[in-house]
């Protein structure tokens, strides 16, 4: 046991976020996404979670790539433009955390599926709303 490190955040996915690099992409996925088919490198597995539990505890200590226009993209119903319930939370989170300057934009459903199998890391979370899916570019850490 670590101190002051979220128990949320076992070894395997320290082990992965650590071998991320900077412009590296991570996916947070529901119940339902088929995660571990998607998964690049590293899969993840939390079970008795939801996604805004988990994004809570990763922007504690996950930099979002300030390089870029829009480091996080949130699953959207296709022809959508209305953020889902999940969507919505995903934001609020984001907003009260220390990355809140950085934008997030709605991915429809299917481009979001295609987006994940460039990302490096997939978790997968017990999320049983819909679309309760996001993906995160990773920065770099200045202090």
């Amino acid at each position: 046991m670590l101190k002051h490190i979220d128990p949320l955040l076992n070894a395997e996915l320290l082990f992965a976020l650590q071998n991320m690099g900077h412009g590296d992409r991570l996916a947070i996925v529901d119940a339902n996404f088929p995660a571990k088919s998607h998964a690049k490198n590293h899969f993840v597995s939390l079970t008795g979670v939801d996604a805004s539990a988990v994004l809570a505890s990763l922007l504690k200590h996950f930099p979002l790539d300030a390089f870029t226009e829009v480091p996080m993209w949130i699953m959207a119903e296709d022809g959508s433009e209305v953020p889902t319930e999940a969507a919505r939370d995903f934001m609020r989170v984001k907003d009260s955390s220390e990355e809140s300057e950085h934008q997030s934009i709605l991915l429809d459903r299917q481009d979001f599926y295609v987006a994940t199998r460039e990302c490096q890391l997939v978790i997968s979370t017990n999320d049983m709303r819909p679309y309760a899916c996001m993906i995160l570019q990773k920065g770099v850490i200045f202090d």
